[in-house]
């Protein structure tokens, strides 16, 4: 009975260690979508590299089983990404500076 018991824990493992190489897969395979449709213009290219960073500190994170960073990367992402998009529509609003 406890050799059935462990055999049924090792499979578990690998039953998750599987499981988080295919989340790591599908993260690399949407980072690699996400970069070949990148929108274009004000709020497009300042979400997009966050994003994907995001995707993978968090699903690093996770691996780890370090929920409490992972919850704080994706704060630290939409801060971020918040101040891109805040610095491209000032620099926009200010428009092409004109040497005098």
């Amino acid at each position: 009975m406890n050799r059935e018991l462990h055999r049924l824990a090792a499979r578990k493992q690998v039953l998750l260690a599987e499981l988080q190489l295919q989340r790591m897969q599908i993260t690399l395979y949407a980072s690699d979508a996400r970069d070949a449709l990148r929108p274009a213009g004000l709020i497009g290219g300042a979400v997009a590299r966050p994003a994907a960073a995001m995707a993978l500190v968090d699903t690093i994170a996770r691996l780890l089983g370090w929920h409490r960073v992972a919850r704080i990367v994706r704060l630290g992402a939409i801060a971020l990404t918040a101040f891109r998009i805040a610095n491209l529509w000032r620099a926009r609003q200010r428009g092409p500076s004109s040497p005098s």
